[in-house]
């Protein structure tokens, strides 16, 4: 399996686009909590495909070197606020700004298929997380999350596209600690004073598929994680092992630049 690929597949595609879209998702209120919320979010649909910078579907990379076979860029994430809801585990806490994280990624292609435009990759982002509240943007530690992901891009009419991931997820005691931890002045009688300590973080499972029509773009994705024998499966603020999102999106393209430029499918 590993060895020497070919090329991988390329297109001819516009440098820019612009559109705007409507995301919903179904999701419990963090890894590891019973409650769960949907979301309706409206956004911006930016695309950029440059030498050194490149946003499209698959998120914002800032590469740093490129080749057939290997990658390092720079990617981001991010997370929603978390409320302390008065009847869940996190009542009487302070409610959790939302996360952004930010990080290098170093990412291998292991297998590669010319005709029929799929491929095999090892992806290992490294990212800082940050807080982004009233009191300001805060660190709250790291997380590593190597997996496998198989790619699958169709570039004919129908437009399809789909990638399936699987890895563990690993994060440091600060990191933990922001999401799991109980501060003494918030220990109560169910609920003991907890310092969450780094490690193993669970494992994840991410399958995303997407088609294009025209000036249309419907996409939707499932993410299921395993927390357990995680580092912090102890804490009072975990009700439960199994953590799943389910979401979609709509988006349309109003405009697109006249100039074309050379796309491998990576």
């Amino acid at each position: 399996m590993l060895g020497i690929t070919p090329p991988c597949h390329s297109q001819n595609l516009p440098q820019w686009e612009l559109g705007a879209g409507l995301a919903a998702m179904y999701m419990p209120s963090y890894r590891g909590a019973k409650t769960t919320r949907a979301y309706a979010i409206p956004y911006p649909y930016i695309i950029y495909r440059g030498d050194f910078l490149n946003i499209d579907e698959g998120g914002v990379r800032g590469w740093l070197y490129k080749s057939d076979t290997l990658l390092l860029d720079l990617s981001l994430a991010g997370g929603v606020p978390v409320s302390s809801d008065s009847n869940g585990p996190r009542r009487g806490m302070p409610d959790l700004a939302p996360t952004g994280e930010f990080g290098p990624s170093l990412e291998y292609r292991l297998w590669h298929s010319e005709r029929n435009h799929r491929n095999v990759w090892l992806r290992m982002p490294l990212r800082g997380a940050f807080s982004i509240g009233d009191s300001g943007i805060k660190h709250q530690g790291w997380t590593f999350a190597p997996h496998l992901e198989y790619t699958y891009y169709d570039t004919g009419k129908k437009g399809w596209k789909g990638s399936l991931s699987i890895g563990p997820v690993f994060s440091d005691d600060a990191y933990h600690d922001y999401f799991y931890g109980i501060a003494p002045q918030y220990a109560t009688a169910s609920r003991a004073a907890y310092d969450a300590g780094g490690g193993y973080s669970g494992s994840r499972m991410t399958l995303v598929f997407s088609r294009k029509f025209k000036n249309l773009w419907i996409s939707g994705f499932i993410r299921l994680d395993s927390l357990r024998n995680a580092a912090f499966d102890d804490s009072p603020l975990v009700e439960t092992t199994r953590y799943r999102i389910i979401g979609t999106a709509l988006t349309y393209v109003f405009k697109r630049s006249s100039t074309l430029v050379h796309v491998p499918t990576l």
